[in-house]
């Protein structure tokens, strides 16, 4: 494990030393082009206004320049985001990111070093993280996973009627102008309708991605598998088509929960198999191999 995130870090480092190395030569660049010219012999041949046009050209460069540099940075920091979403890896994921200074970006890190947890199925301690998290702080996907990981943690601990809280409280995150909506509402206590407060599309969008995972989880509580499926199915569209292989695995582990639950053994084997094989080390393959050795029992 050691061995393995001084690779993978080492590989963020040297997407980092590239991007500041490139941003250091385009602030070079841009000193001597400015500064290096002689302006008065500019002018004389070419008239006052080649200063300006030379100026803008060099402040154009200067900001693809700084631009690629900030495209590889970030790519440094998609390769360490894969290690969980594609590879399935939550342990080594955990380990690579919380050695990220915490100067910068503090209640992001923390958000992302919970859901490592929590796919590790270590939920004690994901919730501590989560205690120390500034939601006020957090934007975007940021935001929504900060809500849909405590929802999870409020069911774990026998809290559910208090989560619509929860998507109330992100409803009323998501600013900008009111915009009306009526949320599905279960007859068990599904999301809470009213007005969300949208800036963008996506807000809009991870709002009825935490409600739909929330109303899953109320209908497999209640044995609702119905109405389970709908709302997967649901969660699934909404997601389209940025799912990621760790995102598979869990919703195909729900799935073969939804089975188990309508009788259908064969078809729950099936999901239970491919999150065995695609889920590393994520907390639902040991799950997924207990739920299919009682099964087998059974049998």
């Amino acid at each position: 494990m050691e061995l393995e995130v001084k690779k993978r870090r080492a590989q963020l480092y040297r997407y980092q030393a590239a991007g500041f190395f490139i941003g250091i030569l385009g602030a070079a660049y841009v000193f001597y082009m400015v500064f290096g010219i002689d302006s008065y012999v500019m002018a004389w041949r070419f008239g006052s206004g080649i200063s300006v046009l030379v100026t803008a050209s060099v402040c154009i460069v200067y900001a693809l320049i700084v631009a690629i540099d900030c495209l590889i940075i970030r790519l440094g920091s998609v390769k360490i985001a894969e290690i969980l979403a594609t590879e399935c890896d939550p342990f080594l994921y955990e380990a690579c990111i919380c050695r990220s200074s915490m100067v910068f970006y503090k209640d992001r890190i923390l958000c992302n070093i919970a859901l490592a947890q929590h796919c590790q199925g270590n939920f004690d301690k994901s919730w501590e993280t989560l205690q120390g998290i500034n939601p006020r702080k957090l934007k975007g996907v940021f935001r929504a996973n900060y809500y849909i990981l405590l929802s999870a943690q409020y069911f774990k601990r026998g809290m559910g009627h208090k989560v619509h809280e929860l998507e109330e409280a992100f409803g009323r995150s998501v600013s900008y102008r009111p915009r009306s909506w009526q949320g599905s509402r279960p007859e068990n206590g599904g999301a809470a309708g009213g007005t969300v407060w949208s800036r963008r599309k996506n807000d809009w969008r991870y709002f009825q991605i935490l409600c739909a995972g929330n109303n899953l989880t109320r209908a497999l509580k209640n044995q609702d598998y119905q109405a389970a499926s709908r709302f997967l199915y649901e969660g699934q569209e909404l997601n389209g088509n940025i799912i990621k292989p760790w995102m598979k695995v869990n919703y195909t582990f729900r799935q073969a929960q939804i089975y188990l639950g309508l009788g259908e053994k064969e078809s729950a084997k099936l999901c239970l198999k491919y999150v065995l094989s695609k889920g590393n080390r994520m907390w639902a393959v040991s799950e997924a191999q207990r739920m299919l050795e009682t099964i087998e029992t059974e049998d």
